[in-house]
C-alpha cells in the first residue's frame, strides 16, 4: 500500500513559524529606519524644492520673496517651526511680513508629525533679493524624528542663496 501524503507536519509548520517570527524580529527595526528615513528625506528634498521655487522666482521677476514657516498661511509663524508649513510670496513693500499687498507663489501643509523641522529663533524666515541672494546670516533648519540627533538632517541656506543638505543636524 502506498501513502501518498501532501501536507507539513505539525513539528514542520511550527519550525517554519519560528522562523518567521525570528526574521520578522530581526527586519521590523531596520522597515522602520527605512520608513523615518523616506519620510524625512522626502520632507527635505520638498522644502528644498520650494527654496529653489523661490530663487529661481526671485530672480525672473526681479523682485524680494520670502520664505516663511507658517501655521495657517495667513501670516508668518511667530516661532521657527517648518514642520507646521511654510509658503513663498512675493514682498512687495519689502517689509519681511505678509500682508495684504503680498502674493503667495506656492505654499505647503504640516509635515509628517513624526518630524520637527527647526531653525533658529534669530533667522526664522528666507529672503531672496533681485539677484536671488539670501543676504544676512546663514540659515540652518534642522529635521528631527524620535531617534535623536544621531539620526538628524539639516538644511544649510548661505548668503548666496543656495540650499544644500547637512547629514549633520542636531536636536534640542
Amino acid at each position: 500500500m502506498c501513502r501518498n501524503n501532501k501536507g507539513f507536519t505539525l513539528f514542520e509548520t511550527m519550525i517554519a513559524l519560528a522562523v518567521i517570527v525570528i526574521l520578522t524580529g530581526y527586519g521590523m527595526p531596520a522597515y522602520q529606519n527605512l520608513k523615518l528615513n523616506k519620510t524625512m528625506t522626502a520632507s527635505i528634498n520638498q522644502l528644498v524644492a520650494g527654496f529653489n521655487f523661490a530663487r529661481n522666482q526671485s530672480i525672473i521677476r526681479t523682485e524680494q520673496i520670502v520664505v516663511c514657516p507658517t501655521a495657517d498661511l495667513s501670516a508668518c509663524a511667530e516661532d521657527a517651526g517648518w514642520h507646521q508649513g511654510w509658503m513663498v510670496f512675493i514682498d512687495k513693500n519689502i517689509n519681511r511680513i505678509f500682508d495684504g499687498q503680498d502674493e503667495i507663489l506656492t505654499s505647503e501643509i504640516s509635515m509628517n508629525e513624526q518630524l520637527t523641522a527647526q531653525s533658529s529663533q534669530y533667522r526664522k524666515l528666507v529672503r531672496y533679493d533681485k539677484m536671488g541672494a539670501s543676504p544676512g546670516t546663514n540659515i540652518t533648519i534642522n529635521f528631527c524624528d524620535s531617534r535623536g540627533s544621531e539620526y538628524a538632517k539639516s538644511i544649510v541656506i548661505n548668503n548666496i542663496g543656495r540650499p544644500r543638505v547637512s547629514p549633520n543636524g542636531s536636536c534640542g
